[in-house]
């Protein structure tokens, strides 16, 4: 029976997977050109100048795990015609902005955010610290642009001064939570969804049954929402000095202040002091050159990228005792690994490798995931109890997103570390099946067939009769209360204590360390400092923790990644109208491509991987 479970969702995966491996193979050739510019080209660092700024031109999103250059990604990046530099990770970014404090050659900061994708207000806040940090030596930032979006904004906002092009706008919308609801699509292509649950505000598989949130949805998320909202309000209005409403007014306010300044965006948020200059591109560079120097050849200001300026650092020899660092970063999968998850066999190396590195004094597991296959999930868990057997202490350290599967994983740890804006908790599970009996009925195709079990014939064409669906529910059933049970253990509490934070329900770091699900609210370098406590060390080095790979291993890897990012590709053919609407679509299908559990079991907080 589990075998027929993991073949539909398998099926479903290869068929949104087809088209990707056409386009993998279509241009594996210009793949191997770009294997050769990889290895061929020679890309000389600048000098570092005697006075700049240190510029921190975010593009796309702030990654927790560093994007290694690939012929897949150069090969994406030549077919989108992008020549913008590789995303930065938060380590960078941090590293750079705690050398450039001490450095005497580096006169300001300057954030360019235009092309920074919104990001999460715990990665932003990690930021904000640092440039908080940095400020304390009299340096100035400024924050440049010709529009802020509402992430960019709020990062901008640690900024001495923001200045604004006049035509430009500061756009602060509020945040939300939106899906795609499918009850009346199925309903008119006779597809018939089979859905599994544990977790009354266990939300994933609403938009499957209904056509709109239910009140439980709502409810729950309007909570956690309205915390994170209430976050954002408040540290702007504390770092620009301004009240609550110049930041979200209502809309019969801000109309009527808009109306004051003619409609003109940029005047409006000067005088509501959400900026403080208005100012031309060519003014603002010009302002920056007269603190930092000008370089009259490329007509700017002296500026060093953040990886320009972190590649002049002196690599430093330490030999303090050592914490080890684990990253892991998007959804828990099985299977093949694949871009942007958690593969459960690779991960369960890595903490297998930690737990043998005698080097090591701790480990520190950094977790970024909304979770995703309970069975994958099981499996490093299981790990984690392994490393613990060593002796080592074990802390996580949650990033934006530690919730369901995020959670599973988390549970055990001797300490939890988890950012006031974090999403965690979602303790919950549920199955999803989709069988298309109907639609092919209409249609004249008609599945027959003999078998020697009940069991057998269930599937895609054929339907799921009322025994496998009692079948499927009881097993997921078993698995939450194997959830809740592990939790109760791992975090030292009383299952009934669980039962009331489970039902899938959503929490802020803040909320959850109050139910107990939590330790400490900190961040990365906390959970580190924490680590080092538990190991009874006072000054420690931080050793990643990787697997060896020989040279011939990483050329073949690089050579042979076909995962070409063809949704990103896709996106670029449609009009800039409809990208909204095909990204939307887009997440839906990525997230339906990777359900592979072997029992079709999932610990999955989607609504989470937005924040």
């Amino acid at each position: 029976m589990w075998s027929a479970i993991k073949w539909i969702f398998r099926t479903l995966g290869r068929v949104l997977s087809v088209f990707r491996a056409l386009i993998a193979n279509l241009f594996f050739l210009l793949g191997l050109f770009a294997l050769f510019i990889l290895f061929f080209s020679e890309d000389e660092v600048p000098a570092q100048p005697a006075t700049a700024a240190l510029t921190l031109d975010i593009n796309g999103p702030v990654l927790e795990q560093d994007l290694h250059s690939s012929p897949r990604l150069l090969l994406n990046k030549w077919l989108a015609g992008d020549d913008a530099p590789t995303p930065l990770t938060l380590e960078q970014i941090k590293n750079a902005l705690a050398s450039a404090r001490h450095d005497d050659s580096i006169k300001a900061v300057v954030l360019k955010l235009q092309n920074m994708s919104e990001s999460s207000l715990t990665k932003l806040d990690e930021i904000g610290a640092a440039l908080e940090s940095f400020k304390t030596s009299g340096k100035p930032v400024y924050a440049i642009g010709d529009y802020y979006t509402q992430g960019q904004y709020y990062l901008a906002a640690h900024a001495d001064e923001i200045w604004l092009n006049p035509a430009g706008t500061v756009t602060i919308q509020g945040l939300g939570v939106y899906r795609l609801h499918y009850k009346s699509a199925f309903e008119r292509f006779d597809i018939t969804p089979h859905v599994f649950r544990v977790g009354t505000y266990k939300s994933f598989v609403e938009p499957y049954l209904r056509d709109d949130m239910s009140a439980e949805s709502r409810e729950d998320a309007l909570r956690w929402l309205g915390q994170l909202w209430q976050h954002y309000q408040d540290n702007v209005s504390t770092l620009r000095d301004i009240p609550a409403d110049h930041i979200s007014p209502g809309k019969e306010l801000l109309l009527s202040r808009f109306r004051a300044v003619g409609g003109d965006p940029a005047r409006y948020a000067l005088e509501q002091g959400l900026v403080d200059k208005l100012a031309s591109r060519h003014d603002m560079l010009k302002q920056i050159g007269q603190v930092a120097g000008w370089d009259h050849g490329a007509g700017t200001y002296q500026s060093l990228s953040v990886s320009h300026y972190l590649a002049h650092r002196p690599t430093e020899q330490n030999t303090a005792p050592a914490i080890g660092l684990i990253t892991a970063s998007g959804a828990i999968m099985g299977g093949e690994p694949a871009p942007n998850t958690i593969n459960d066999e690779l991960l369960s190396q890595l903490i297998d490798r930690a737990r043998k590195d005698n080097e090591l004094n701790a480990l520190v597991l950094r977790i970024d995931s909304p979770g995703g296959s309970a069975f994958a999930a099981e499996q490093i868990r299981a790990a984690l109890l392994r490393f613990k057997e060593s002796g080592k202490p074990l802390v996580v350290s949650m990033g934006s997103t530690a919730a369901s599967g995020g959670y599973w994983i988390a549970a055990d740890a001797d300490k939890i570390y988890a950012s006031p804006t974090t999403l965690t908790g979602s303790i919950g599970v549920f199955g999803l099946f989709l069988t298309f009996e109907d639609a092919l009925t209409k249609l004249g195709l008609n599945t027959d067939g003999v078998g020697t079990t009940d069991f057998v014939g269930a599937g895609l064409t054929t339907g799921l009769p009322e025994h496998a669906q009692e079948l499927i529910q009881l097993g997921v059933e078993h698995t939450y209360e194997q959830f809740v049970t592990l939790v109760a253990k791992g975090r030292e509490l009383e299952p009934k204590q669980v039962e009331a934070a489970a039902q899938g329900h959503v929490w802020t770091g803040t909320d959850a360390q109050a139910l107990g699900l939590v330790d400490e609210l900190g961040y990365l370098e906390d959970a580190l400092a924490g680590a080092a406590e538990l190991a009874g060390i006072n000054e420690y080095r931080i050793k990643p923790v990787q697997l060896p790979r020989s040279p011939k291993e990483l050329l073949m890897a690089q050579l042979l990644d076909s995962n070409i990012d063809t949704g990103a590709l896709l996106q670029s053919t449609l009009p800039e109208v409809l990208r909204p609407a095909g990204e939307q679509l887009s997440k839906e299908l990525d997230t339906l491509s990777r359900f592979n559990d072997i029992r079709g079991q999932y610990v999955l907080c989607v609504e989470c991987q937005e924040f």
